[in-house]
């Protein structure tokens, strides 16, 4: 192979890759700019409200709805940026973050994933309630052993 050919390589690569770096980033910003839009109208605040229940009972508070929702139906990336940007905010505790995360571990990209399984033969409805049900007990059970501060609590 000749240094020309690795050029012609290198060149493709780096192509491809600005391509990926131009797809996120239209997906990403005009993101970005809605979210901002609704957290100023205080729509995120009124999702996070109708959401509480539902997310508390993996330990969650109603800040927390938002970022979770974002990673199981945008995937782990959306997710983890949300978990960031609401932990620098200080709207996350240390202890709501490690839940979030563990919790879209086990189940994010709803739709993605789920798509993904079933092209190769699963049954995309039982994967998912299985994913689901998982997530929930096992974020519900670190839940009960974490502190605030995110140290395991003893068991007495």
């Amino acid at each position: 192979m000749d240094f020309g050919s690795l050029l012609q390589i290198a060149g493709e690569g780096l192509l491809g890759a600005g391509r990926q770096v131009l797809q996120i980033a239209l997906i990403v910003i005009p993101l970005m700019v809605a979210m901002q839009f609704l957290e100023e109208l205080k729509v995120l605040e009124k999702v996070s409200r109708r959401l509480e229940k539902a997310v508390s009972v993996i330990g969650i508070s109603g800040a927390g709805a938002l970022p979770l929702l974002v990673g199981l139906t945008l995937g782990l990336a959306y997710g983890a940026g949300m978990i960031i940007k609401y932990g620098k905010e200080g709207k996350l505790s240390q202890r709501e973050m490690v839940l979030i995360i563990t919790f879209l571990s086990l189940n994010h990209s709803l739709f993605e994933d789920v798509v993904l399984f079933v092209a190769v033969g699963a049954q995309g409805t039982v994967l998912q309630v299985i994913r689901m049900v998982v997530a929930v007990v096992l974020t519900a059970t670190l839940a009960r052993f974490l502190k605030s501060g995110c140290e395991v609590q003893e068991s007495a």
